[in-house]
């Protein structure tokens, strides 16, 4: 593809996980069966996702100069992501993921911002030209709320698609939600926001209305297994997940905005877009690990295909 550019504004956070067979309960000690190392941070994952996609990418963040600075900007030459907007700060450490992983493959995280909360407007202002190349830029909520605030508001100012990715969950100014084109939060991220239940797909489609009556473009309400809502003025629909065995959930709604983004930088309509990117998520939970986690897009094709023709024989 490599057409239209994707940029993310957000964070990069070195992933230390352990996986064991149970989480340990409060002051206990328990041993891991598994340790693992590598690049994380929500707005990171996502740039990696769309660059393995297929997307021209850049990543506009913030990074320690240690150890794990200098690990984030090796992944991203590897992966073939413009650095020319990550500022190296040397007066605080690299951002740090704690991530806890049972044997059913659900997490828990702890996060040290560090670098991320470094990211300043100013180094928005410098990644313009960038932006105005973009086809979709990608914010997400673990760095400065004020500063994702602002880069909202400036991409929308240049007619720039944006999509909000609203995790961690926290309330947001009023008025900027008629400036987020997409906003993909899960169901706990939905209820936080909404006041709203979210369990099936009825309470997901109200939580979806809720953002459109508020001025956002288009809600997708991930499910998890269940599947996506999305919701925009014109329609709702739902679209269902392939069943897989999940080792590992951890980073799937970040690969999911990935793929997402990246079909949108080819293109492609919302419900291409979205069956694209709920199996490019399942895809990565039945593998450990974030980045490590991501199918190569002849995978994901693969998968779709195979749905497809499962779907005819039926028929």
């Amino acid at each position: 593809m490599k057409d239209s550019k994707v940029v993310i504004i957000g964070s990069y956070n070195v992933g230390l996980s352990m996986k064991g067979s149970r989480f340990p309960e409060i002051g206990e000690t328990f041993t891991a069966d598994q340790f693992f190392e590598g690049p994380g941070g929500k707005g990171s994952n996502q740039v990696i996702a769309a660059s393995v996609f297929g997307a021209d990418t850049s990543f506009v963040g913030c990074v320690g100069n240690d150890k794990y600075g200098k690990d984030a900007l090796a992944a991203y030459l590897n992966y073939g992501i413009s650095t020319q907007y990550v500022k190296i700060e040397p007066s605080i450490h690299t951002g740090i993921a704690f991530i806890l992983i049972d044997q059913q493959g659900r997490n828990m995280i702890e996060i040290a911002s560090g670098a991320n909360l470094k990211l300043t407007s100013g180094d928005i202002d410098r990644a313009e030209q960038e932006i105005k190349n973009a086809a979709v830029v990608g914010f997400q909520l673990e760095g400065d709320i004020e500063l994702v605030d602002y880069g909202i508001r400036k991409v929308h100012s240049m007619g720039i698609p944006t999509l909000l990715d609203p995790a961690p969950a926290i309330p947001l100014k009023e008025d900027l939600y008629p400036l987020i084109d997409y906003i993909k939060p899960n169901e706990t991220e939905a209820k936080i926001l909404t006041g709203i239940h979210v369990e099936d797909q009825g309470s997901a489609e109200k939580a979806g209305k809720w953002f459109v009556d508020k001025g956002v473009g288009t809600a997708i309400i991930t499910l998890g297994k269940m599947g996506t809502m999305v919701v925009s003025n014109d329609y709702s629909e739902y679209f269902p997940v392939r069943k897989v065995t999940a080792v590992d959930t951890t980073g799937a709604g970040d690969i999911f905005c990935g793929a997402f983004m990246t079909a949108l930088a080819d293109e492609k309509k919302i419900p291409e877009a979205i069956e694209f990117a709920n199996h490019a998520a399942a895809l990565s939970v039945t593998r450990f690990g974030v980045v490590e986690s991501i199918p190569s897009i002849k995978e994901v094709k693969e998968f779709i295909l195979k749905g497809v023709n499962k779907k005819n024989k039926k028929n």
